[in-house]
């Protein structure tokens, strides 16, 4: 079978599905956008059964062309951003073609007029939606699919790699969990990076505790300067194992997260975790007081008073949390990944 995949800003917990399909026999085109230099994931190794083309090293007519070579028997657009893409999707009326978003449905006049647009000149040539959870589902109605035409599961992380990290440290942080908060991300205002610099600072002032924040990540806000702040500046995700023996905690106070794959990640490395309604994904990941804590208003206060939660915690209380997010990053695997896609284009996985 041959899967023709069409996307904007590759990251490395899509393609590790790309490769576990690939290991089943299929032959998989990727064409991309160039990696952005700011999360450069590497992609130079893949699995023999995919190709991976930049596409800003073709012309309109290159990119029909090189399609109508490959004759994909289902084809996976990344949103409706790209217009070369939707030219090639319309002019070549490929079969099985399924669109992934993670636009949550907010009601709008863009979206409603969007959505209008959409079913007149895209949904003929789509035939279903992939998307990562329930508010992306109401959108995808919106579009015009039907409830058979919609799967959620779209985003993965790479399960088998952040499993493992949890596996190799387990041992340890039993013994003596570490009091350490991490953050992933990149440093931009919608992560909630600055405010949690700040909420960690007070907390320090007025309530000494031996917890540090270490972070990864590079972008526009410049790291702030404090004694038990660390910051690691970007890192390949299969380089985080030493990060990962020494941290304990997650943290992601976005103020908008479509979804937020990193918390499948750190679901399944064993992290207790805190972050906000805002974030997608917390829908699958974070379960109020079971494996961390939800913030519903996102402020300086909530912020602090959940990290201060999270420090008045004893080791055992940190651990059965930590457990619980292993439970929950069962959810969603490559394999779940792949049957809920397959599902869509009427295969069977």
């Amino acid at each position: 079978m041959k899967f023709l995949v069409l996307y904007e800003e590759m990251a490395s917990y899509f393609l590790n599905c790309l490769e576990y399909m690939a290991s089943q026999g299929y032959e998989i085109q990727v064409i991309m956008k160039k990696v952005n230099p700011v999360a450069p994931f590497d992609f130079s190794k893949t699995h023999k059964n995919i190709v991976i083309t930049e596409r800003e090293s073709m012309s309109q007519d290159e990119l029909i062309q090189k399609i109508k070579q490959f004759d994909p028997d289902l084809t996976y657009l990344s949103g409706w951003i790209y217009k070369p893409y939707l030219k090639a999707i319309r002019s070549l009326r490929l079969k099985n073609v399924v669109i992934g978003f993670d636009n949550q449905y907010n009601g709008s006049l863009r979206q409603k007029f969007g959505a209008l647009y959409f079913k007149r000149t895209l949904k003929p040539f789509i035939k279903a939606a992939f998307v990562p959870g329930q508010k992306q589902v109401e959108f995808a109605k919106r579009l015009g699919f039907g409830s058979n035409q919609i799967a959620t599961n779209v985003y993965c992380c790479q399960t088998d790699l952040y499993t493992s990290y949890n596996e190799q440290t387990n041992t340890t942080k039993r013994r003596e969990f570490p009091r350490r908060f991490l953050f992933v991300g990149r440093y931009v205002p919608e992560k909630g990076i600055d405010l949690l610099w700040q909420s960690f600072i007070e907390l320090q002032n007025e309530f000494p505790n031996p917890w540090e924040l270490w972070c990864i990540g590079k972008g526009e806000i410049t790291p702030i300067q404090h004694p038990k702040i660390k910051h690691l500046g970007f890192i390949q995700p299969s380089e985080f194992l030493p990060v990962i023996q020494q941290t304990g905690v997650f943290v992601l106070p976005s103020m908008f997260e479509p979804w937020g794959v990193v918390l499948h990640e750190y679901a399944c490395a064993g992290y207790p975790m805190i972050s906000t309604t805002s974030v997608g994904a917390t829908e699958a990941f974070l379960e109020d007081t079971k494996n961390g804590f939800l913030i519903k208003d996102l402020t300086k206060d909530s912020l602090k008073g959940a990290l201060k939660k999270i420090v008045s915690l004893t080791d055992a209380q940190l651990q059965e949390m930590s457990d619980h997010s292993v439970q929950l990053s069962k959810k969603i695997t490559p394999q779940i990944w792949q049957k809920s896609l397959l599902k869509l284009a009427h295969e069977h996985a």
